[in-house]
């Protein structure tokens, strides 16, 4: 995967968090924690196991929906790719 981290964030994104974590869900590939914590800054790296806790909850976690997103939209492009 690319480096993102010079991209801005993505915004619109939080302005539907259902519809969001609705394509989160439907297009997160089985394993992801590794691939969100290589797109969260330095600042930012938590646990694994918190990624999981806000996918799950759907906890408002910006840098983590963002990266969780971006993990998800690269997901999706491999498939259709296929």
């Amino acid at each position: 995967m690319t480096n993102l981290e010079n991209n801005k964030p993505i915004e619109d994104i939080h302005l539907n968090i259902g519809a969001t974590f609705d394509f989160i869900d439907e297009n997160l590939p089985e394993k992801y924690s590794r691939e969100v914590l290589d797109l969260l800054p330095k600042d930012k790296q938590v646990d694994p196991a918190y990624i999981r806790i806000v996918k799950k909850y759907r906890i408002k976690n910006e840098a983590i929906i963002n990266a969780l997103y971006r993990v998800a939209q690269w997901n999706k492009l491999q498939k259709q790719q296929q």
